[in-house]
């Protein structure tokens, strides 16, 4: 007697109706995610659960390989008045999905953590936990991780990430060699502090990876205190505390094997910050500080430590923007006018630059639309992010006015006098460089609500979303 049909081994391009619905012979196929299971060296029971994984199975793996289809790097699933609220994120845009009624949403929460190899029953705690993933022949890594919220319920976020795509050294991500050569300078001393900070899911950790990098690991003895969650460091040795020991005699042991650049955890607590401050004097360190900004980080350390201790050791505090590239099959040039390119601050021999193509006169019917002009735009013509950064330097001009007019009016100027790379500096550098358009810059760094709804993100032949 032949038993029931294992649905992680159903034909993986096979659509599945929905209960009660017949079956589509017209339905399009949608290429089906293949889990492969836990990262970080953890077991998924399915067979223990198996009333879960039948409820709940297949609409996970239709919603994830919806968010593959979608070119989605992030999915939420949260719940809202009875229901889940799901969206995914495609190159930092919203796109929301239907919500999925309330007990089928949680089910489904439940799986991508048994799936995960963590506790499906313990809906209390927050949950870290990854499962290694195939689409369209390439390999995902789909970090998960889950905090509880009020009822006993839990919101979900899910990052997918291409295993190919490694974003570590400076040139991975676009920064520029200016950039890296200020940071290597800023550590090579051996003392002083590079901090990290930016808003949630702007790619902070990442960017704190990147800094680290910036130094050269055969000239100095980088070490790694932090953790990374599963992601492998370049040429940076692993330093594990003793039981029992504190920051401080843990740093002193490091010291004795002659470190020159610490990589921390976060910096969230007056007395991590007081302590790493002290030995800032004997040894380089980078790591984040949850803030939403430079100025913001800069307030939160001063508090913590005093101000003394911060302009005599912090160095510099780094941030990125996230920025829509554009699409190099539809992008349309023009020649700007040297009015603009001297508002730009552009040098005038500028030929050309980019922007998204424009839509046909509403009168023609015969004109060429978006869509037509670069099918996989589908009116969406921006395909992955590039990042622009800023760097607040701790310059000698800077501890004064940091020291006699702490606000920040007064340090973004000092910042543009100095020369410093600002967000919206180093944005026209990605303009200039043709990856993205003026309007994006300017939806961006827009204060008030965009003109018009992002429209929806298109479908677009399967690949690694970026």
């Amino acid at each position: 007697m032949a038993g029931k049909p294992d649905p992680q081994k159903a034909d993986p391009k096979k659509p599945v109706p929905a209960k009660g619905q017949a079956p589509d012979q017209d339905a399009p196929e949608l290429e089906q995610v293949l889990f492969q299971g836990p990262l970080f060296g953890r077991e998924a029971n399915l067979k223990a659960h198996a009333k879960l994984v039948q409820a709940a199975l297949v609409p996970v793996k239709q919603l994830i390989s919806e968010a593959f289809a979608k070119r989605a790097h992030t999915i939420y699933m949260e719940p809202r008045e009875g229901r889940v609220a799901t969206r995914f994120i495609v190159d930092g845009i919203p796109v929301p999905v239907a919500p999925v009624p309330g007990p089928k949403g949680m089910a489904m929460i439940q799986v991508v953590k048994l799936l995960a190899g963590l506790d499906p029953n313990d809906r209390k705690s927050p949950h870290l936990g990854g499962i290694k993933a195939e689409f369209d022949k390439l390999t995902f890594n789909l970090m998960i991780d889950t905090a509880p919220v009020a009822g006993g319920a839990e919101k979900l976020r899910i990052k997918l990430e291409n295993r190919k795509v490694v974003r570590q050294r400076p040139a991975e991500v676009g920064m520029p060699d200016s950039m890296k050569t200020k940071i290597r300078n800023m550590t090579s001393e051996r003392s002083g502090i590079v901090l990290v900070c930016g808003p949630p899911d702007s790619g902070t950790t990442t960017l704190s990876i990147v800094a680290l990098h910036c130094v050269d690991p055969y000239l100095y003895q980088v070490f790694n205190l932090a953790d990374l969650h599963g992601r492998e460091l370049i040429n940076v040795s692993d330093f594990k505390p003793e039981p029992g020991h504190d920051m401080e005699l843990s740093f002193d042991r490091i010291l004795r094997r002659e470190a020159d650049v610490l990589f921390m955890n976060p910096l969230t607590s007056p007395q991590d910050a007081q302590t790493i401050f002290r030995y800032g004097e004997k040894v380089a360190f980078i790591m984040e500080i949850p803030a939403n900004t430079p100025f913001e980080a800069l307030t939160k350390v001063i508090e913590w430590v005093g101000i003394d201790l911060v302009l005599k050791n912090l160095r510099c505090i780094l941030t990125q923007k996230l920025i829509r590239k554009l699409c190099d099959d539809c992008k349309q040039a023009f020649r700007p006018n040297p009015l603009l390119l001297k508002k730009l601050g552009l040098p005038p021999e500028t030929t050309v630059l980019y922007r998204a193509p424009q839509p046909p006169p509403p009168d023609d019917p015969k004109a060429v639309t978006i869509e037509e002009l670069c099918a996989p735009c589908a009116g969406v013509p921006y395909h992955g992010r590039a990042a622009a950064f800023e760097m607040l330097e701790i310059t000698d001009t800077m501890k004064e006015v940091i020291a006699t007019n702490r606000t920040a009016d007064a340090i973004r100027k000092q910042m543009v006098a100095e020369g410093q790379t600002t967000l919206q500096k180093d944005a026209i550098r990605l303009v200039a460089q043709g990856k993205t358009s003026l309007e994006e810059i300017q939806r961006v760094f827009s204060s008030g609500p965009p003109k018009k709804p992002p429209a929806k993100a298109p479908p677009r032949p399967p690949g690694p979303p970026k």
